[in-house]
């Protein structure tokens, strides 16, 4: 028959306070409850653990290494069993999110930000890409959660609404647009646009067209296979014109100056929503979907 963790508890304990008494005072037992089972546990053992005298029990010498063996055992029990609380209830483990815009700026950074905070135990990962990897991230489990633009079309995939962020265009120093008090979208009727191919550039050029298109007219927009940095750096060249969610104020681009787009009814903004596998049952996760509702309520 295996030894009980609580017989090395027992015997632990008692070493330590050198008292049958006091050990069973703590463990909330009878006294002559665990005077039998330390009994027991010698018997079994074959070796003598205390002397028992008058004044409590002292460690034999045969017993001073098994008991100090025991209470190694234990501590590395409560380790084991201290980071198995952790995981389950979310303060340990590991968070894989995906994203598509900059973690410069913005709102998922803030968010990023506070949970590192209140569960400094959980080691965060990402990924950057567009939705197509982020939904295939999603669905082979290397992703726990995807921030993105737009929608992916995918079973067995729970969506939450987040945050909007303001549409901007980005601009040479010197283009004539940058002198505007306010740029309207009527006023970049006859630019010429390039935007990158990476997420949410799609999601831009989408929005450029559906508010610049007019019977018998397209805008000049188009992507490129080119990051969303380099479209920017591109930009100060005077090429062509690009547009960028406001997380991208957290990079500094020379001579580039990024500028709201208004409409009748204020600054446009684009929306974005997460998404996260519906059997994924991540303690992790669960604890970052509350930290968004709490800050983001819907």
């Amino acid at each position: 028959m295996p030894l009980e963790t609580k017989h090395l508890r027992y015997a632990v304990l008692t070493a330590d306070t050198r008292s049958f008494s006091k050990a069973a005072s703590v463990l909330r037992i009878k006294q002559a409850t665990l005077s039998r089972r330390v009994t027991n546990l010698e018997h079994r053992l074959g070796i003598k653990l205390f002397e028992r005298t008058t004044r409590g029990a002292v460690p034999t010498r045969e017993g001073v290494p098994f008991l100090d063996s025991a209470r190694r055992i234990l501590s590395d029990i409560d380790t084991l069993l201290a980071n198995a609380r952790a995981i389950r209830n979310g303060d340990a483990g590991e968070l894989t999110i995906g994203f598509c815009s900059p973690l410069t700026s913005g709102n998922l950074r803030l968010a990023i930000v506070e949970f590192q905070r209140r569960f400094s135990g959980v080691r965060l990962n990402g990924i950057e890409g567009d939705r197509r990897r982020l939904s295939h991230a999603l669905q082979a489990g290397l992703a726990d959660l995807a921030v993105v633009t737009g929608k992916i079309d995918e079973p067995g995939l729970n969506r939450r609404s987040l945050w909007s962020e303001r549409v901007m265009v980005a601009l040479p120093e010197g283009h004539e647009l940058v002198a505007r008090d306010r740029i309207y979208w009527t006023d970049l009727r006859d630019q010429s646009f390039v935007l990158s191919s990476q997420d949410p550039g799609p999601d831009l050029l989408d929005l450029l067209k559906a508010k610049l298109a007019e019977p018998g007219y397209q805008p000049e927009a188009d992507t490129q296979q080119v990051s969303r940095e380099n479209v920017i750096a591109m930009v100060s060249a005077g090429w062509f014109l690009t547009l960028v969610p406001e997380s991208a104020l957290g990079v500094t681009h020379s001579g580039i100056v990024l500028r709201d787009v208004h409409e009748a009814t204020g600054q446009t903004r684009i929306d974005y929503g997460c998404y996260w596998r519906t059997d994924n049952k991540s303690p992790a996760l669960r604890r970052f979907l509350n930290l968004i509702r709490e800050r983001y309520p819907e």
